[in-house]
């Protein structure tokens, strides 16, 4: 599984979740925000789609507000797989046409 937007794979139990739920090596999924500035859509036009969460390591330096120490943060993210944005796209582009 490759992140669309920044090419890189997952690995780790990030991998195993989604192998998981189903997802292939050669799957190309993104975050909503990443489905947002690259497809361009909109919460409505995902409303219904299925997505995964995963959880993500950043090495971003956020300060420990009881020891005040820097600490890696774990992010929760919801991914979708990119045929099922582009789908849905397609979807609701034909709805317009047809209304």
């Amino acid at each position: 599984m490759i992140n669309f937007q920044t090419k890189k794979e997952y690995t780790g139990g990030n991998l195993d979740i989604l192998a998981e739920a189903g997802y292939s090596e050669d799957d190309y999924v993104l975050t909503f925000k990443q489905a947002m500035n690259v497809f361009k859509v909109t919460g409505d036009m995902l409303k219904g789609l299925k997505g995964l969460g995963t959880s993500l390591f950043f090495y971003k330096e956020e300060i420990n507000q009881e020891t005040g120490e820097k600490e890696k943060v774990r992010r929760y993210f919801t991914v979708f797989n990119v045929k099922d944005v582009e789908r849905v796209i397609q979807e609701n582009k034909l709805n317009k046409e047809a209304a």
